[in-house]
């Protein structure tokens, strides 16, 4: 059972916008039951990812931003050497939005493949990037045993494909004012959804976004499923359980 009411599944509270904060904001979750997920995006980044384990509501994804390609062997020497730590790989995939040259976008998807075949390696699930690149992302990763689809923002159809793979999708907070999220939603199985906030990112309320306010999330999509608050974050929180093998 896992001990938390919620886990944010996706977040960077490394980063300089909590620098002011950053032990409050962990608090607040803790005192919410919230526990954490904090991807690195980095070398920097997962040194400061590791760090954050110090707090018992701090998990930890070792990852490479598609946009730092050329860290990508430092970052798999890191995380080979602290995978006892982590709890998944990620995020790592594809960027299309960023990135628009071919020779470009080959490079991305040499490093995805490499960390693709390292979460094989380590037994460790996949957290997956994939903005304006999910088509591409999904022909590289159907075959991968346990993978998340960070911020999913694609078409339902290809939803349809990628939970038919046993692959989980995770919804942000982005969902309490999107339209097309809430049909994500609506079309995904109950039981493969997590959530999110990519915290400072993509908030529902004016401002930074923070993990304690993942449960904006819950209270959307508690609507869109016609079901109580608690039971829609129940479902969640199993789900979040079976898909990062937390207990």
């Amino acid at each position: 059972m896992l001990r938390w009411h919620l886990v944010d599944t996706h977040c960077h509270i490394d980063t300089p916008a909590f620098d002011d904060d950053r032990p409050s904001v962990i608090q607040r979750a803790s005192d919410a039951r919230i526990g954490l997920i904090n991807s690195g995006i980095s070398l920097t980044s997962n040194l400061a990812t590791r760090e954050l384990l110090q707090h018992e509501n701090v998990y930890a994804a070792y990852g490479l931003s598609p946009l730092n390609v050329a860290e990508k062997e430092s970052v798999e020497e890191f995380i080979r050497r602290n995978a006892d730590s982590a709890t998944a790989v990620g995020e790592v995939g594809l960027d299309f939005y960023h990135v628009k040259s071919g020779h470009q976008r080959e490079q991305q998807e040499n490093a995805f493949e490499q960390f693709i075949r390292l979460s094989q390696e380590l037994g460790l699930p996949l957290v997956i990037h994939s903005r304006d690149a999910e088509e591409r992302v999904f022909e590289l990763v159907h075959g991968v045993d346990q993978a998340i689809y960070h911020c999913y923002g694609g078409s339902v159809e290809l939803l349809e494909k990628i939970v038919d793979c046993g692959h989980y999708i995770s919804i942000s907070t982005r969902v309490c004012r999107s339209g097309h999220h809430q049909k994500l939603v609506e079309k995904a199985p109950r039981d493969m959804v997590v959530i999110e906030t990519d915290s400072p990112y993509l908030a529902a309320r004016k401002g930074r976004n923070e993990p304690s306010f993942v449960g904006d999330a819950i209270v959307t999509i508690s609507q869109v499923w016609d079901t109580e608050i608690e039971e829609a974050a129940s479902i969640v929180a199993e789900n979040t359980c079976r898909a990062f093998n937390l207990g």
